[in-house]
């Protein structure tokens, strides 16, 4: 049993979408150049596979490195100091300090055995030096493998040249067949095939000619392998010859550019008024949309939003656009989102005259405005996994969006009102110090006194007191307070009174902080429509309360916070407000209490990957088992809090006072249990993958614990799990994955699948970790009976 974690799967390496061909040379060098530089870049022109032969690397090495394979994606960020935030994103770090991304992040690979994939560096290669740079000093046992059309420059730094594939005399191609095939002709057939083509005999002359006359690029044969839905290979390389010719001459890498700018031209020309049309306007997108969005910000009087439809599945037909599947909130659930490659991105582009690029920049924008504020009112409900899903998948459209703002002249209140807006993005999905950045910014561009930007001062000063940028929080509190007077807006009135609580509260003056928070509940619940800031204020005079040693002044103020949220089914408030009602009963000597309300907090968490509030939830839990004198229990769930704080960048908001709880804590968890068995029980949770340590320590047993064998584990009485669906959530305790469930239960994956999803309906649950706290709870209960 212990022997399993060496088949987790650490990282968030895409899975493959097409199958590989060839390039086992160059793999076979990057493994070499790997094993003796800690950074390797992989150069060549646009299409020729660059991503995709560093992606099939990665999976191959990912297992060598403790910590795993991580893909940063860069081909849309167009900032240098972008950088250092996409990383922290991509290895899930949510920055609650006033450090800045870089330290933390440096903080946080220190001491990591980690390959990072920085993939499209060419357009920030500032930012990408810079990173590097930080990343390889300070991390001994770090790798970097980067993509780019040119080196980065980094001291120690291998480059790598990817080639073309091979392109092969068609003299010789008659007499091959199969595996034997050269890389390029195979390239072609396995993509045609998926168009329905079926390779016969003489059809290999032609196409290793094809192949010659694309010069061996993946990109452009795969292009040209999507066109036999509609023409013969012989159409194919007619239509194609003579226009490949004219590029004859000139040095190898100029006539590949112009090579795949020919691909480019030729399968534009193929397209439909309407598909061309469709193509550029999609290209303003950054990293896909879904069908409204293309809809309405591409559709015109010359094009249909009923139009859309169709064209989008005609250009997925003609491999212009990716059709792929994100996750829809919950485990089962996904949503359709469309994409192009960067090459086919930035030939759309290309396609779009200054005037029209500008006109449909501010339609994009218009959308995710919308968007943004459309999930602001709807927060306050029962639907936030959802929005937190759909509002992740856009970060790179929202970026773009508020750089439109933040460059183009008159479009800087929009920004403010977008930035606004998207105040649960910045601190319930854990992306505090970019929103500091955007307000920061958008505020010093444009001071007229707009409600736009008093709603961007007090966001701002929510961000900055959680960081702890304590004199900047106050700051912006008192500017919102003195502008919401000058606008006689009592709304916003009252959330200057509230922030400026928070400010007081992070400040330590506990009693202002308490009278500002309730003073702004007083106002904020006379309005007619509630919103998750608003039930904050009362929350945090809660807490203001247990930092008081008033614990049952803070449990009177969060009951009313539970009986509002679950009104209307609202779960990331109501998940804080149980925090503090833990906090509270721990504080009066009630653990058990405290237990129940922490594990109910830590499922909504969980869920919502709200990290910092996890950690919060999971130390006040550790503390209570601690009084319940469970001291190994406290310290796995110590060992959990290793994986979750450096993620974060500031533990407990920086409380002193809450610091020192933890302290107590530990030291009698280590007093009760000796250094050497609480360090034991500690690694156990500590080395592994956040979920699959937090299932465990939730669980309150090891993986190396015994088992009961399956003929044991039938239906329990009054249980509404089967014998099979209990096996399945045993091993979902344990932290397994799909694929390792079924090769353990020697079940198809699919099948695994479906018992996870019956057991996640019959549970009205929306989490693996809900399953593992469940099943812990049902032993407990066994136990004590």
């Amino acid at each position: 049993m212990a022997g399993r974690t060496t088949h987790r799967r650490v990282g968030n390496l895409p899975a493959e979408r097409t199958s590989f061909v060839g390039r086992r040379q160059e793999i076979a060098d990057v493994r070499e150049m790997l094993s003796r530089s800690r950074m390797v870049t992989l150069i060549g022109v646009g299409g020729v596979g660059k991503t995709r032969l560093a992606l099939r690397a990665a999976v191959q090495l990912g297992r060598a490195y403790r910590d795993g394979a991580w893909l940063v994606e860069l081909a849309e960020v167009h900032e240098d100091e972008l950088v250092v935030h996409t990383i922290a994103q991509a290895l899930g770090i949510q920055d609650w300090s006033s450090r800045g991304v870089e330290a933390v992040l440096a903080d946080y690979v220190r001491d990591k055995d980690i390959l990072i994939v920085l993939d499209n560096c060419e357009q920030v290669l500032g930012g990408c030096v810079k990173a590097c740079t930080v990343l390889l000093d300070v991390a001994p046992a770090l790798r970097v493998l980067a993509t780019s059309r040119q080196p980065l420059d980094v001291y120690g730094e291998h480059v790598l040249v990817v080639s073309t594939l091979p392109v092969p005399d068609p003299s010789e191609v008659e007499r091959l067949r199969g595996a034997e095939m050269p890389n390029s002709v195979r390239l072609f057939v396995e993509r045609a095939s998926a168009a329905g083509f079926q390779c016969v005999r003489g059809h290999e002359v032609v196409i290793a000619k094809l192949c010659r006359e694309l010069d061996g690029i993946p990109l452009a044969i795969e292009l040209a392998a999507a066109r036999t839905r509609f023409f013969s290979v012989d159409e194919i390389l007619a239509r194609i010859g003579d226009r490949f010719r004219l590029l004859a001459g000139g040095c190898r890498t100029s006539a590949r550019h112009q090579t795949l700018k020919a691909t480019m031209d030729w399968s534009y020309e193929l397209c439909s008024e309407e598909e061309r049309m469709l193509w550029a306007r999609m290209s303003v997108f950054a990293r896909g949309m879904d069908l409204k969005a293309a809809e309405d910000v591409c559709s015109s009087a010359d094009l249909t939003p009923e139009r859309v439809l169709d064209l989008t599945a005609s250009l997925v037909d003609k491999s212009i656009l990716i059709r792929t599947e994100v996750p829809a909130g919950n485990d089962t659930a996904t949503r359709t989102r469309y994409q192009m490659l960067a090459t086919v991105r930035e030939y759309g582009l290309s396609l779009l005259g200054e005037s029209e690029k500008q006109q449909l920049r501010k339609r994009h924008r218009d959308w995710y405005l919308g968007l943004a504020e459309r999930c602001a009112r709807e927060w306050f409900g029962p639907d936030q996994l959802e929005w937190r899903a759909r509002i992740t998948a856009e970060h790179d459209n929202l970026r773009a969006a508020l750089e439109f703002c933040a460059t183009q002249p008159g479009q800087v209140q929009a920004g403010l009102r977008l930035a606004g807006a998207l105040w649960f993005y910045w601190t319930a999905c854990g992306f505090i110090a970019e929103g500091r950045k955007w307000l920061d910014r958008l505020l010093a561009l444009d001071s007229r006194p707009t409600e736009a930007r008093a709603t961007d001062l007090w966001v701002c000063s929510w961000l900055a007191s959680h960081q702890g940028d304590l004199e900047w929080g106050r700051a912006t509190a008192e500017r919102c307070s003195a502008l919401a007077e000058e606008l006689r807006d009592q709304g916003l009135a009252a959330f200057g009174m509230h922030l400026r609580g928070v400010a007081a509260m992070a400040e330590g003056e506990l009693a202002e902080a308490r009278e500002l928070c309730l003073q702004a509940w007083s106002r904020h619940r006379a309005h007619d429509t509630m919103t998750s800031p608003m039930v904050m204020s009362l929350f945090q005079a809660g807490l203001v309360a247990c930092l008081q040693d008033e614990p049952d002044q803070a449990t009177a103020d969060v009951a009313e916070v539970l009986r509002i949220t679950a009104e209307v089914g609202e779960s990331w408030t109501r998940s804080w407000a149980l925090v503090v009602r833990g906090l509270a009963c721990w504080m009066r000597g009630d653990p058990n209490a405290a237990v129940a309300d922490l594990r109910e907090s830590i499922g909504f968490k969980s869920r919502l990957n709200d990290l910092f509030g996890l950690g919060v939830a999971v130390e006040v839990l550790a503390w209570s088992y601690v009084s319940l004198g469970e001291h190994a229990q406290a310290a796995r769930l110590f060992g959990v809090l290793e994986r979750i704080w450096p993620l974060v960048g500031i533990p407990l908001l920086g409380s002193q006072q809450l610091l020192d709880y933890r302290k107590k804590a530990e030291g009698e968890a280590r007093a009760a249990l000796g250094e050497s068995a609480f360090g034991e029980i500690f690694a156990e949770t500590a080395k592994l993958p956040l979920e699959q340590g937090l299932a465990m320590a939730m669980r309150g047993k090891t993986r190396s614990a015994p088992v009961a064998p399956p003929e044991a584990r039938g239906q329990r009485p009054g249980w509404p799990l089967t014998r099979r669906e209990l096996q399945v959530a045993e091993a979902v305790a344990e932290g397994m994955s799909n694929k390792e469930i079924a090769a353990q239960l020697v079940i198809s994956q699919r099948t695994a699948e479906t018992h996870v999803e019956h057991i996640l309906t019959k549970l009205d649950f929306g989490s693996r970790t809900q399953i593992a706290t469940w099943l812990a709870a049902q032993r407990n209960s066994e136990s004590t009976t």
